[in-house]
């Protein structure tokens, strides 16, 4: 059994690295561990919303191995597959190992693990929830033991804010086991880990590390109604594995057996953290509830078992099953399976290569964040996403009676990366315009790229503004052009 779940576990992550098409998203991760690695400072010359403790786990890993996207997705690939293989373990000791093997690949074929398949935070924040639910499950809890769970949440919090979830979820474990004791080495635990990780970064880069990693995260404008978040994220992004997940979620919060207390935690504080408190939610936000979800899908494959061993029984659970199996039927379509696209590996690799053979190393370009990583160039402006509403913030910050600005902030976050364009765009206008930057790069096919895109064409369409002052198309395909110097 242990080879069938080996194989469940890493082929799928073999054949997304081998496909012809790579999802980049968030690919700003990507190029801070190249800049860390060059001598770059995180919060001074980027912009880190998070602290980017992953980020300088990769510039070491691009020390090693070189600086490619391909070393994010190995790691990456290696991570899942590890899990899987600590979920295979936790689940067959808790059902059987017919069950397990279902659970992990139902797991592993998740399309949010292809879509994700390069760098993502929550993969590892996956990653310890599940190495936390293994400990739990396998190891005689000892105050050593319990500060190292603590720890692992610390992790987490140190890769991203879901990592105060975790230790919630695990406190309010042995809080209803009534442990006070454990609740107390997991804080310690926790505690040291987060005043290494946040500690370091706020005490070396000060203010700038402050705003970024805390008070930007109240300046994200206003969120999208609760009907776009669960159709269009909770259930679109986790498509098929709510068919089965969503009645086991009920039917073990029903049966309130302790080893789920944790689990069925999570859920609920991520759940309730991206349905109604937080102003943005994600796809890859959803990441994190696969570990829940699969042990639903575990409860519902084994009463679905037992039903059919001893047809008398479980009658209700199994019609619970059923109902909550036809309505996500009902609204579940193919088209949610994402993943497989949608930039092709070889483009990728040709307008790289280009722009390293024909732009100086340290002049900067004006490229998406998974071009310049590849090309192993600095970006003019990095985070062209976040920057205006970072720009915003610190405005507001100095004037705090500004009544106009403080406006911006009843957009969405769409609108309101759109209406602070101002803020810095109109700079790096005239930058371009001085040849300050070596090569601009038009991405027609990456949808983080896509503002970018048209707001290029449209200067240039508008005022020639790289034609006119010196800029030549030297590289052009279906999917990119590159603008050089001339």
């Amino acid at each position: 059994m242990w080879f069938l779940a080996i194989l469940i576990a890493f082929l799928p992550r073999f054949f997304r690295l081998i496909y012809p098409y790579a999802w980049f998203e968030d690919s700003a991760y990507l190029y801070h561990a190249f800049a860390f690695k060059s001598g770059l400072k995180p919060f001074i010359h980027t912009l880190c919303v998070h602290p980017p403790t992953i980020e300088y786990l990769l510039a070491l890993l691009y020390e090693i191995f070189g600086v490619s996207y391909l070393v994010a997705e190995i790691f990456t690939g290696l991570v899942v597959s590890i899990t899987v293989l600590f979920l295979f373990d936790i689940v067959r000791r808790i059902f059987n190992k017919y069950i397990a093997l279902l659970v992990i690949t139902i797991f592993s074929f998740s399309s949010l693990l292809f879509r994700y398949h390069i760098f993502e935070r929550e993969i590892f924040t996956l990653f310890l929830s599940v190495l936390i639910l293994w400990f739990v499950a396998n190891k005689r809890l000892t105050s050593f033991y319990a500060a190292a769970l603590g720890g692992l949440a610390g992790i987490g919090f140190g890769i991203k804010f879901s990592g105060l979830i975790i230790l919630l979820s695990l406190a309010g474990y042995f809080l209803f086991q009534r442990n006070l004791r454990a609740i107390i080495f997991i804080l310690i635990g926790f505690a040291l880990i987060t005043a290494f990780t946040w500690g370091y970064f706020l005490i070396k880069f000060k203010e700038p590390a402050f705003h970024q990693l805390l008070t930007f995260h109240f300046f994200k404008g206003i969120g999208v109604s609760f009907k776009t978040r669960f159709f269009e994220i909770f259930v679109r992004d986790l498509n098929y594995i709510w068919l089965l997940g969503g009645s086991g979620i009920i039917l073990y919060a029903i049966k309130s057996e302790k080893f789920f207390i944790f689990p069925l935690l999570l859920f609920s504080g991520y759940v309730l953290f991206f349905l109604f408190i937080s102003t943005t939610c994600w796809p890859h936000n959803m990441i994190d509830l696969l570990l829940p979800l699969s042990l639903g899908n575990g409860f519902s494959l084994t009463y679905l078992y037992k039903f059919l061993k001893f047809s008398r029984k479980n009658l209700l659970p199994v019609i619970l099953i059923g109902v909550m199996f036809l309505i996500f039927a009902s609204i579940i379509k193919p088209s949610y399976y994402t993943g497989f696209g949608y930039i092709p590996r070889y483009e990728v690799r040709k307008v790289a290569s280009f722009i390293k053979e024909n732009t100086p190393d340290r002049f900067p370009i004006h490229a998406p964040h998974y071009i310049a990583n590849e090309a192993q160039r600095f970006k003019v402006v990095d985070y062209e996403e976040l920057i205006g509403p970072y720009y915003l913030l610190m405005d507001i910050l100095k004037n705090p009676n500004d009544v106009e600005k403080k406006k911006l902030l009843s957009s969405t976050w769409y609108e309101l990366v759109e209406k602070t364009l101002p803020l810095w765009r109109y700079d790096l206008n005239e930058m371009i315009i001085q040849r300050k930057i070596s090569c601009a790069v038009w991405d027609s096919i990456s949808v983080e790229w896509s503002l970018m895109y048209v707001i290029d064409k449209y200067y240039e369409e508008k005022s020639g503004l790289f034609s006119r002052n010196g800029y030549k198309v030297k590289y052009s395909s279906q999917f990119y052009k590159v603008w050089l110097v001339n």
